[in-house]
């Protein structure tokens, strides 16, 4: 019997005493607005003008059926950065383009090579 009230004791304490949790204090946050880098949403006008002058270098010199594999690869690349509204890389590709077309126009000028 004693055993019983021992248990008995035992349940009531938990019951009534609930298990013992440390008190939560809260930890004041501050929040802090980080701001995000601007990505650009348009090209500037000069990359805008080199990626048309690319485009017509690569128009004309394929009506002259001089156009080059690599003006092309550049052109899509100049394409690509326009896309992603990297103005620089679309100069600076466009402006390979056009130095590539002039060079396969300007091949044309030149005599065939002799293979003896």
């Amino acid at each position: 019997m004693l055993r019983g009230s021992v248990f008995t004791a035992a349940i009531c304490v938990v019951l009534l005493g609930g298990c013992a949790v440390p008190e939560v204090t809260k930890i004041p946050v501050a929040v802090i607005a980080i701001p995000m880098p601007q990505t650009p949403t348009s090209l500037t006008e000069a990359a805008e003008s080199s990626l048309n002058a690319a485009e017509q270098s690569v128009i004309e010199a394929r009506v002259k059926r001089a156009l080059w594999t690599a003006a092309v690869e550049e052109l899509d690349r100049a394409r690509m950065a326009a896309r992603e509204f990297d103005s620089n890389a679309t100069v600076r590709h466009a402006r390979e383009v056009i130095a590539l077309c002039d060079l396969s126009i300007a091949q044309l000028s030149k005599a065939p090579v002799k293979l003896q």
